[in-house]
């Protein structure tokens, strides 16, 4: 009885622990393919994707989720790179059941470094992504009106190089882990308030921490009504609104990047 009463007043945060077991398993039966490649045979593409299969799902147990392979792994090749062709890593995406896509194209992407001997996906740019939005929401409240824009957050296309996520990763780690979010805002506003409206923009993201590749549609109320009207806003590209703009921030520098989408010219 002690002990049932000890295991209920286990905080949440480590409740995971129980699925370590089965994360040990997914990363043991990996290491047990790559080493059997590596001394005795190369593995067939089929072995190869059922062990990074098993990986991730093992990795992520914790959440329940249901991640189907789409198709065959791949080998990523440099196609400008005529000495190096290869860039010594292999490609494998899944399908998530529990967090629904934005958009057809995006997908879970586990990569594994052959090399290097490493393993990054893309899988909690899909778990935390409300919480991102939800995070530049509050920076974006206090440069437009909170009813006047939409903000959405695309999932990272591929990992990052030089980051390996943790699947009990907090909102706050993630993003100090993130060289920058890529995000798409829409709003109801004239585009002379442009550069006032990106100077307040940099300060904000200076003052977080938040690096972003992003772009700002500047629509009159029409345009925002009928936005959805042909599918997601984001996929019209930059000439169906009044002006689009471009800002980029790399984190740690002071340099705020603006451009002008309808003719390349940078603004400031």
């Amino acid at each position: 009885m002690q002990e049932e009463k000890q295991e209920k007043r286990q905080p949440k945060k480590y409740r995971w622990l129980r699925f370590a077991p089965q994360i040990v398993l997914g990363l043991g039966l990996l290491a047990v393919y790559f080493s059997w490649r590596d001394h005795r045979r190369k593995l067939t593409q089929q072995e190869l994707d059922i062990a990074l299969t098993r990986y991730l799902r093992g990795k992520y147990a914790i959440y329940g989720d249901t991640l189907t392979p789409v198709g065959e792994g791949k080998v990523l090749y440099a196609p400008n790179d005529l000495f190096f062709p290869t860039t010594n890593q292999y490609e494998l995406e899944f399908e998530t059941e529990k967090y629904p896509k934005r958009s057809e194209k995006e997908t879970v992407v586990l990569r594994y470094n052959y090399e290097e001997n490493t393993l990054r996906d893309t899988y909690m740019s899909f778990v935390l992504r409300e919480q991102v939005e939800d995070k530049f929401r509050e920076i974006f409240d206090r440069i437009y009106e909170p009813n006047s824009y939409n903000l959405v957050v695309n999932v990272q296309a591929a990992p990052w190089k030089n980051h390996e996520h943790s699947a009990v990763e907090t909102i706050e780690q993630y993003l100090y882990n993130t060289p920058f979010s890529d995000i798409s805002v829409c709003v109801i506003r004239g585009k002379e308030k442009i550069e006032e409206d990106m100077q307040e923009l940099l300060v904000a993201l200076i003052q977080n921490g938040y690096g972003v590749d992003g772009i700002v549609y500047y629509m009159n109320e029409k345009e925002y009504e009928n936005r959805n009207l042909k599918g997601s806003w984001i996929e019209y590209g930059p000439n169906s609104y009044t002006k689009c703009v471009r800002f980029a921030w790399q984190k740690e520098k002071q340099e705020f990047s603006i451009y002008s989408i309808k003719d390349g010219s940078r603004i400031k």
